[in-house]
């Protein structure tokens, strides 16, 4: 469900918006598209005008360029943008009051009613502009010319303040983002039973935290049009720094915050078993496996030789039970069925994921020791010896769905 507020004239519900995107949704042809298409068209436009009063004007081709540099910038900040806003206001609730409180308290400051987002934009925008104009800064001369015509100063202006306003938002949602992911891990530690954010949720906040970082870095494309201007080079890269690192701890902070309920993370991480099912052509294959969980990912690893690898690698859909029986009391017995598909690493992962690689296996021989020990003898067949990748392949489980058994009562927990 989009996040929403009442209308205070007709009680009306009306979904927030920010102030770009209420101002677009009101020009047409803009108004007339979709988002995506909107941006496409808004580059397409502010090009051919910014273009058109250029040559015009007599503009050289080094400031066409940077002019050019300028638009791009501000349409890829936008581009951002756009994966942000819906995103957040699709934002299931958490099975957790405290931490669906936050969140909606979060989006509430972020989609506020009276358009907080435009203040840093503003205060970025003036001090720049009274800079440009009175500060005896060279830019303007060497964007425009020794003479600027006065109809290119409302155009640079527009330019100007787009950038702005899109640097002040990018500065909003990181600080932002970073007040609610320390708050969601704190609330997350004093969770009880099936509380918990649902793990999709949490992956879609560390993946807009993952997109505001290239908001930083696509900020270094303003060096060139600033390189006359040293003191304006360095806010440029103290605003890189800033909001790569803001967001990097951010999505650090929601990595660690676990997206099971507490009765479902004890069970998962204490057990010691677990059975891989999977099926080919309507032939089912269930096997005992070991796994490790880092709090976030569950992880087995198989031989090469295994028929569940084959199987795997032709139908990555699979059922993955792990359960904790007590024969004196049923009603003490515990079991939890994820359902999904798996990733299996292979070569092309050493490079791009050996950190969690080696994660999985630290936590094998940790919680397996004698088993590690035994299997890592060369005095055994070499498909079942523990070699990464050569002789073992690690398997990782990737739920869409999750059963959860207490007793006799069976719970379905929203992923």
């Amino acid at each position: 469900m989009p996040y929403i507020r009442p209308d205070m004239r007709n009680g009306e519900k009306k979904e927030m918006k920010w102030i770009y995107e209420e101002i677009v949704g009101r020009i047409p042809p803009f108004s007339l598209l979709s988002y995506q298409y909107s941006i496409l068209v808004q580059l397409f436009f502010l090009l051919i005008l910014g273009l058109t009063l250029g040559i015009s004007f007599h503009l050289k081709t080094i400031s066409l360029i940077y002019g050019s540099l300028g638009i791009l910038v501000a349409v890829m900040w936008s581009m951002l943008i756009l994966q942000l806003g819906p995103t957040l206001r699709k934002f299931r609730a958490p099975l957790s009051r405290d931490e669906n409180e936050l969140l909606e308290r979060y989006k509430g400051i972020l989609f506020h009613r009276n358009h907080y987002e435009a203040i840093p934009g503003i205060l970025i925008f003036v001090p720049f502009m009274l800079y440009l104009f009175y500060g005896g800064s060279g830019l303007l001369k060497s964007w425009l010319g020794d003479s600027p015509n006065f109809y290119l100063l409302p155009f640079v202006s527009l330019l100007i303040w787009d950038i702005c306003y899109r640097m002040g938002l990018g500065i909003w949602t990181s600080v932002l983002a970073v007040w609610r992911s320390l708050e969601l891990k704190k609330l997350a530690e004093k969770r009880t039973e099936l509380e918990h954010t649902p793990y999709t949720e949490l992956r879609a906040l560390r993946k807009l935290d993952t997109n505001n970082v290239f908001f930083g870095l696509i900020s270094l494309l303003l060096l060139p049009l600033l390189r006359s201007d040293p003191a304006l080079v360095i806010m440029v890269l103290i605003f890189m720094v800033f909001i790569t690192v803001t967001n990097v701890v951010s999505a650090y902070l929601v990595s660690r915050v676990p997206w099971l309920p507490p009765d479902i993370y004890n069970l998962v991480k204490e057990s010691s078993f677990a059975y891989i099912g999977t099926s080919l052509k309507g032939t089912p294959h269930i096997t005992p496996v070991v796994y490790v969980f880092d709090g976030q990912r569950i992880f087995f690893n198989t031989s090469k030789e295994a028929k569940k690898l084959r199987v795997m690698r032709k139908n990555n859909k699979v059922a993955f039970l792990i359960d904790k029986r007590d024969m004196s009391n049923i009603y003490e017995n515990k079991a939890v069925l994820f359902t999904g598909k798996v990733k299996i690493y292979g070569l092309l992962d050493i490079p791009l994921r050996l950190v969690q690689m080696l994660r999985a296996l630290k936590l094998f021989i940790v919680k397996y020791p004698e088993y590690t020990k035994k299997y890592s003898s060369s005095e055994l067949p070499k498909a079942w010896q523990l070699t990464p990748i050569i002789a073992r392949i690690l398997v990782e489980v990737k739920p869409a769905r999750i059963i959860y058994w207490r007793g006799a009562k069976q719970i379905s927990v929203p992923v």
